[in-house]
């Protein structure tokens, strides 16, 4: 019981809320998953701080708790609300296969990106370098597989916690300027994405984005 690593229990429960995300249907539930993986990668800063002394993702930790844990959520939910969404539209091959297909790749594609990570890895833990790669492909498949405009959004948020948690592992020393940069890139990100999907939803009054046939050629 004592030699369990906390880092290595929050990375896997990181992977199991990034699966949550891309599979629940309901978007209140989807976009509470996220809040919940985000506060695990703060946590996992926190870890890493006091495990390792690194002063810098203390920082990290508290600006990624105010933007990515409070304020994304919290305006995701509002969007939600405002636009009387409940249940996601149907994905591409179904609500079954897809997080099959997701899963399944996003497993084989992260046990062989983890074995490149590490070579360049200021921190030589496995597990979370591992969890890192895995996300950032749930994040991709979700970009592919899912309809639904608001799971898009929420499959970029993924792709960023990815990236966040990798550059923690692998270069937590890099100028305050990168921590912004991505930081501030959520929040943008998010932001444009979100007026997109409402002018959307006010033109098809969906977010199915296979219904935008006329956009196509």
């Amino acid at each position: 019981m004592a030699n369990i690593n906390i880092i290595d229990v929050v990375a896997v429960l990181m992977m199991i809320t990034s699966f949550a995300v891309f599979g629940l249907r309901q978007y209140r539930h989807s976009i509470q998953a996220y809040a919940l993986q985000t506060l695990l990668l703060v946590i996992i800063f926190l870890a890493l701080y006091f495990k390792y002394g690194t002063h810098e993702l203390l920082i990290w930790a508290g600006t990624a708790f105010v933007i990515k844990v409070l304020f994304v959520p919290l305006y995701l939910m509002s969007l939600v609300k405002k636009l009387g969404l409940v249940v996601e539209d149907e994905p591409v091959g179904g609500f079954f296969i897809s997080p099959v297909v997701a899963l399944s790749f996003s497993l084989a594609v992260a046990m062989m990106l983890y074995k490149v990570f590490i070579h360049f890895s200021l921190f030589q833990d496995v597990l979370p370098l591992y969890a890192a790669s895995f996300i950032f492909m749930m994040g991709i498949f979700g970009f592919i597989l899912r309809n639904s405009f608001l799971k898009q959004i929420l499959s970029y948020c993924l792709f960023e916690n990815g990236i966040h948690l990798s550059l923690a592992l692998m270069a937590y020393s890099s100028h305050e300027l990168v921590e912004i940069g991505i930081l501030t890139d959520a929040i943008f990100a998010v932001l444009i994405m979100s007026v997109l999907a409402k002018r959307f939803y006010a033109a098809y009054g969906s977010l199915d984005t296979s219904k935008a046939v006329n956009l196509r050629g």
